[in-house]
C-alpha cells in the first residue's frame, strides 16, 4: 500500500475529500468529526472512499519516522470514538486491517 506521508499531514485536504465523496450528509458528518478526532491525537492519517466505502488509513503518530509507530493513548482515544459510533449508528460497521505496519480501518454504511 503507497502512502504519502506528506497528503497525510494536510487535515484541510482530507476533510475536502470527505466533504465532496457524495456519501449521505449524515455519514460525511460523522467522517469528519472523526477526522478531526484522529488530527487532534496527532496522527497521520488518510482517507480513501470507494464505491461508497471509506477507509480510514492510520500511519503513524505525528514525530514518528517510522509507518506502525503510535502512541497508544492516540489509538486508544481513536477507537474509543469508532466504539461508540458503532453503538450510536446501528447502520455503520466498521474492520481493521493491518498492511505492512498501516492500521486500515474499513466503514461499511448499510
Amino acid at each position: 500500500m503507497d502512502v504519502d506521508i506528506e497528503q497525510c499531514r494536510e487535515n484541510d485536504k482530507i476533510k475536502e475529500l470527505i466533504s465532496t465523496s457524495g456519501l449521505p450528509i449524515k455519514y460525511i458528518k460523522i467522517l469528519l468529526r472523526l477526522a478531526d478526532a484522529i488530527y487532534l491525537n496527532a496522527i497521520n492519517y488518510n482517507v480513501r472512499i470507494e464505491d461508497g466505502e471509506v477507509s480510514i488509513i492510520l500511519v503513524s503518530s505525528k514525530g514518528e519516522d517510522n509507518f506502525g509507530r503510535f502512541i497508544t493513548s492516540a489509538l486508544t482515544n481513536v477507537f474509543y470514538r469508532i466504539r461508540e459510533l458503532e453503538k450510536k449508528h446501528e447502520d455503520i460497521h466498521t474492520k481493521c486491517i493491518i498492511h505492512d505496519d498501516i492500521l486500515e480501518i474499513q466503514f461499511r454504511f448499510t
